[in-house]
């Protein structure tokens, strides 16, 4: 496993991208610049081998006593830096410069033709006696020949250049060959120019320590900056690891200090939501299974006190315990209503899971709501007057429909109207409403004069298996489903709910309907 940080890694990434670009840089350039030192000093030497050409040429035609080839040769060698060796029209040397450069042939050769000038008088460098030089005092034969052999060009009139080792010199050397023409056009001999590299070396030597040094201070200057930014970018990224370890370990309020809006600062943002999401649903899973706790606390109960009714009363009846026919059907009776309450429970636990499935996905119809409120006031109205409760209604007129399921409709009112009458004492009030708002939605309130909610558990009395009153009294009736039930109800037809309640004052709870279509 590699061992590495993240900010190494990215600081060695940049550092070699860096280098390898510089280094391509500093290759490329100083080829560039090599090649184009050369070529002006090639085009440099061939302009002043044309003049030096030139001038031999009228030397041959006018020769002067008091001028030389070699005071010629001399001249220009001073003024060229280079060696200048001149070849006859059988390519054979006629003379060589004698400028003190340091550059010297094999076997100290090629610095004159002969001793002092002798040799370079007005007979074009032959001796009195009117033989060719001292062949001592030449190049070597070989070397001589094997470059005056790629002088063909220069011999036909033409220029000729090339950057060789040269094989007299034994260093390298830019070459240039200049033809010399007499004024009738025919070509009697040759200049050769052998100027060494060595000063482009030298130049490019010194660009290279240069260039090399603000290289290596470049290096330098972005590795601290290279540092600077990737200590930037891993900062929040180790805050992010701090934070994702924290709510790894359960704090939820960990949080990531954004400090900016890129990519690395919405990664914190996202954290942070991610943070947010997970505390609240580790709230709601606490309350869910609070709830569940409830749920098995409340369902058995629920079925422990029905059950334990029926087989006490029916093994007293079996075991003719009980014997007075008016005593068997009082327990008979009893088993019964324990067997319906029993129903009734697995009914609302059916029906509260067939509206949390696609099962509740009906197709709606328009349906009056001032209907269903009169409709469920004449169900009610037994159960009100026997606990002595005044159950009233008030709809405005002309109210529009809404769609809705009709009979899902009068189950979330019964149960609302069934919940504002059991939990109000004797000789209070509990009124169905229904008015049209200003945004036109239908609002249906049921307000009662009962015992109200603590605002503590407001949050909650839509849960399953939820009751404000813990005492789990048997004349209740409830199981704790019905406003889970209403909910699902209320969810269903895309309808809002608010409940307001104070202790000892009263319930209200409002429903507001869309008049408009809300599905196919």
């Amino acid at each position: 496993m590699n061992k590495w940080s993240f900010q190494a890694k990215l600081v060695t990434a940049f550092m070699l991208v860096i280098t390898v670009v510089l280094v391509a840089i500093f290759w490329s350039s100083s080829l560039f610049i090599r090649d184009r030192m050369l070529t002006e000093k090639q085009q440099d030497l061939t302009q002043k081998g044309s003049e030096l050409a030139k001038r031999i040429a009228a030397f041959k035609e006018n020769p002067s006593p008091k001028t030389t080839l070699s005071d010629i040769l001399t001249d220009m060698d001073t003024f060229l830096d280079s060696r200048i060796w001149v070849l006859d029209a059988n390519r054979q040397p006629l003379a060589f410069s004698q400028g003190g450069h340091g550059v010297a042939p094999r076997g100290g050769m090629g610095l004159g033709m002969g001793k002092g000038r002798s040799g370079m008088g007005g007979g074009m460098g032959r001796n009195p006696a009117g033989g060719t030089p001292d062949s001592g005092t030449l190049p070597m034969q070989g070397a001589l020949r094997s470059l005056t052999a790629e002088l063909d060009s220069v011999y036909r009139g033409e220029l000729w250049s090339k950057v060789i080792v040269h094989p007299v010199y034994e260093e390298r050397m830019v070459v240039v060959g200049v033809p010399v023409i007499l004024s009738n056009g025919r070509v009697d001999g040759a200049v050769v120019i052998n100027s060494p590299v060595a000063a482009v070396n030298d130049f490019l030597r010194h660009i290279f320590w240069f260039v090399g040094l603000g290289a290596l201070a470049g290096i330098l200057l972005s590795f601290v900056v290279i540092q600077l930014l990737t200590r930037s970018l891993v900062r929040p990224l180790r805050a992010m690891q701090s934070t994702t370890g924290a709510i790894a370990k359960g704090d939820y309020n960990a949080r990531v200090q954004v400090d900016s809006t890129d990519e690395i600062g919405r990664l914190g943002l996202s954290i942070n939501e991610l943070a947010a999401d997970l505390g609240q649903f580790m709230l709601e899973a606490a309350k869910t299974e609070k709830l569940r706790r409830d749920f098995i606390a409340n369902v058995s109960h629920e079925l422990r006190t029905p059950l334990t009714i029926i087989r006490g009363y029916s093994e007293a009846i079996v075991d003719g315990t009980v014997d007075d026919r008016a005593q068997i059907d009082s327990f008979l009776q009893m088993v019964r209503d324990e067997a319906v309450r029993l129903e009734r429970l697995i009914k609302s636990l059916l029906d509260l899971s067939k509206l949390q499935t696609a099962e509740a996905r009906v197709s709606f119809d328009s349906v009056s709501l001032a209907e269903i409120v009169r409709h469920v006031q004449q169900m009610m109205s037994p159960l009100a007057e026997a606990r002595q409760i005044r159950l009233q209604i008030a709809i405005d007129a002309d109210l529009p429909p809404v769609q809705g399921d009709r009979d899902r409709l009068v189950q979330l009112l019964l149960i609302l109207a069934d919940n504002a009458v059991k939990y109000t004492p004797a000789g209070g009030d509990v009124t169905l409403s229904l008015t049209q708002t200003e945004t036109g939605a239908l609002r249906c309130s049921i307000q009662d004069t009962g015992i109200g909610i603590p605002a503590e558990d407001l949050p909650y009395i839509w849960e399953r298996f939820y009751k404000v009153d813990k005492s789990h009294q048997p004349e209740d009736g409830g199981a704790g489903l019905g406003l889970a039930i209403a909910r699902q109800i209320i969810e269903l037809h895309k309808a809002t709910v608010r409940v307001s309640s104070e202790p000892g004052a009263g319930t209200l709870i409002q429903l507001d309907f869309n008049t408009e279509r809300l599905m196919d």
